[in-house]
């Protein structure tokens, strides 16, 4: 009887997700209007704008949307201006809760165990920590003090790396916290206005773009080893390229300056002078692409359209060729892939380079193509079993029955569910 439940679930949620894949764009909004929105595309390139007030009884998300991450079922925006942090339902987009205590000048968001952190500027009273709340209850644990105008975070292990880009100044370090202990244990100089962060193989690669207004202050590449907590190399930027954002399908770096879109292989990066694309985005005084991301093998370029008209968002392949122009709303600045569905038994229904070994298994299992990412497996009821964070030590499944369970995987770029025998 289990069995043939599980093949019904299958082929229910296979056809609900060929019609709720696709991308999630925040549109930040204007500052002090209230307009911070969402966008769904799916992947049959239909746009949906204003989808958080179409699924809310037409509700306004809030003021100036920062950041927004997925972990597990759940979809988390942090509103910097409204100082909250908004609470999603990613099946049916529902709002959860709102959080707002110890929330001033919210930036952006990283999960870690049971946890997860917010970074914020801070106000009068505190300025420049680190928020901690329990990821099951919502409730404010604690606040780590940090450096000057934290950005970015990261989570890796027992740590988190937060990146300081100096708020209304400059700063060119990177605080390093314990999450046993909520303490910063280091600091690293990553190069003034660090602005992006990634992970593999245990190496971070952290990008900064030089103070903007000051010919002397270049662009640097830093690549920086978790496991001897030391910085593995550096490289700098000719005088002039300020690179902006920063991004990777695990195998390339792709990168912004000014209007033009670069890419470089990870294992041996290096600054090339050809794009491979130069996006239509205009280059003034007030900056240039407001968003970069690399999702599901696609490179997304976030135009603000002068700050006024609604936003585009270019689709680029991997080769820098454009592939398609969606209007959005006001101000895009993120755009991650996203699947309602709650729970999905296809086998690798996606172009993915992500595969779990070995299947079956007795004891752990591993996804080859992941380096960190949240883990979730499933009974064939729909009882989530495990949550957790992804390690090189892999999963641990010992003190599960012999059985067919369901694992989904989500990566930084993306994500997958696949079926995992138990024996």
């Amino acid at each position: 009887m289990k069995k043939i439940y599980f093949l019904i679930l299958a082929f229910v949620v296979f056809f609900a997700n060929a019609q709720t894949e696709g991308i999630l764009v925040l549109n930040e909004g204007g500052a002090g209007s209230n307009t911070a929105e969402i966008s769904f595309i799916n992947n049959q390139s239909v746009v949906t704008n204003n989808y958080f007030k179409l699924k809310n009884n037409n509700a306004t998300l809030g003021d100036t949307a920062q950041d927004i991450k997925i972990f597990g079922d759940k979809i988390f925006v942090v509103l910097n201006i409204s100082n909250t942090i908004k609470v999603i339902n990613k099946s049916d987009f529902s709002l959860i809760t709102t959080i707002s205590t110890n929330v001033a000048n919210p930036r952006y968001i990283a999960f870690s165990g049971n946890k997860f952190y917010v970074t914020n500027w801070g106000n009068n009273n505190m300025a420049n920590y680190v928020a901690v709340y329990d990821l099951n209850t919502y409730a404010h644990e604690a606040n780590i003090p940090v450096g000057n105008g934290p950005e970015k975070i990261f989570s890796k292990n027992n740590k988190l790396y937060v990146l300081l880009k100096g708020g209304y100044g400059l700063n060119q370090f990177m605080d390093v916290i314990n999450t046993t202990t909520n303490s910063v244990e280091s600091q690293v100089n990553v190069g003034d206005s660090p602005n992006s962060i990634f992970e593999k193989d245990n190496l971070l690669y952290i990008m900064s773009s030089g103070d903007p207004y000051s010919a002397s202050s270049f662009g640097t590449l830093t690549v920086y080893n978790t496991n001897t907590q030391s910085t593995a190399s550096s490289t700098t930027f000719p005088v002039g390229v300020k690179p902006s954002y920063m991004d990777t399908d695990g195998t390339n770096i792709y990168y912004m300056n000014e209007a033009s879109i670069y890419k470089t292989p990870i294992a041996s990066p290096s600054i090339n002078t050809q794009p491979i694309a130069v996006t239509p985005i205009t280059v003034n005084s007030y900056g240039t692409a407001y968003g970069f991301n690399v999702v599901n093998n696609t490179i997304y370029a976030a135009d603000p359209s002068g700050y006024i008209a609604p936003g585009k968002i270019y689709a680029y392949n991997l080769q820098g060729t454009l592939q398609n122009t969606f209007t959005v709303t006001s101000l895009p600045n993120q755009i991650i892939a996203y699947n309602s569905a709650s729970l999905s038994t296809v086998e690798n229904t996606k172009a993915s380079k992500l595969s779990l070994y070995p299947n079956p298994t007795s004891n752990r299992f591993f996804v080859q193509g992941l380096n960190s990412g949240n883990i979730q497996v499933y009974d064939v009821n729909g009882r989530m079993i495990i949550n957790t964070q992804y390690t090189q030590n892999g999963i641990d499944v010992t003190a599960l029955s012999k059985g067919v369970y369901v694992v989904k995987i989500s990566g930084k770029n993306n994500s997958f569910s696949e079926k995992l025998i138990i024996k």
